[in-house]
């Protein structure tokens, strides 16, 4: 069982890793897979992920703690509504044009309001 955890890791990290530059394809769900997969499969590939700078960066002190600077969440912003220019530009759709930009201004209120306090204060308590 243990292999098939890892090889399953690698294909939804694999996965991951390609949807980053398809536009309006999330890859955070792969991320999270890869990182249940890694975990259950050895404590080696649990205490790499838990001790990897990224993680602990992003994950652990930008959640657990709520610590994601401004800085980081502008980048976030400015990064993803990049991305949501390619089909917002290429399509020539109005739907499509009105659904992304609904989704970067839920994104940004649903960010702002985690870090500030606004909404899910009871969420992602550390014990």
């Amino acid at each position: 069982m243990r292999f098939i955890y890892i090889i399953l890791g690698l294909i939804t990290f694999g996965i991951g890793t390609v949807f980053i530059w398809v536009p309006g394809i999330p890859t955070t769900p792969f991320y999270l897979l890869t990182a249940y997969f890694w975990s259950r499969s050895s404590k080696r590939l649990q205490n790499w992920l838990e001790h990897n700078k990224y993680y602990q960066r992003y994950i652990h002190d930008g959640i657990y703690k709520r610590q994601l600077t401004q800085q980081n969440r502008i980048v976030i912003y400015i990064v993803t509504a990049a991305f949501m220019c390619i089909p917002f530009f290429m399509s020539g759709k109005l739907w499509l044009q009105i659904t992304l930009i609904l989704a970067s201004l839920s994104q940004i209120l649903a960010m702002e309001g985690f870090y500030r306090g606004w909404c899910l204060t009871k969420w992602f308590v550390e014990k």
